[in-house]
């Protein structure tokens, strides 16, 4: 069974969230949304990326007081400052992570 994509190219809805902080290569970043593929994060300091850079986004899980870790590889930086991650794994870890975090405060946007 093939997907066919949206005219966006997206393969999965954006779930907006509410700017929660995470830590980006060791630099503070707040989330702009997210989907089943990957994050896009806004960085509060300038950051220098490559595409396909291998990173480690770290999320704070304030109900067990521990840092969650995915990894990601960048697919997009833009001049505002938001950078567009795909997760490495195939995505089900890294949203499990995801849901449990914000899956309570998150709408669907289809932009």
């Amino acid at each position: 069974m093939s997907m066919s994509l949206s005219p966006n190219r997206r393969r999965h809805d954006r779930h907006i969230s509410d700017g929660a902080l995470f830590v980006v290569a060791g630099k503070p970043a707040r989330l702009v949304d997210w989907s089943f593929g990957g994050l896009a994060l806004r960085m509060e300091e300038p950051a220098d990326f490559a595409i396909s850079e291998e990173i480690d986004i770290r999320i704070h899980d304030a109900d067990v007081d521990v840092w969650e870790t995915l990894q990601g590889h960048v697919r997009r930086v833009d001049s505002k400052g938001v950078v567009g991650v795909a997760f490495a794994d195939d995505g089900e870890a890294s949203v499990r992570i995801l849901l449990k975090l914000f899956g309570s405060r998150t709408r669907t946007s289809r932009a």
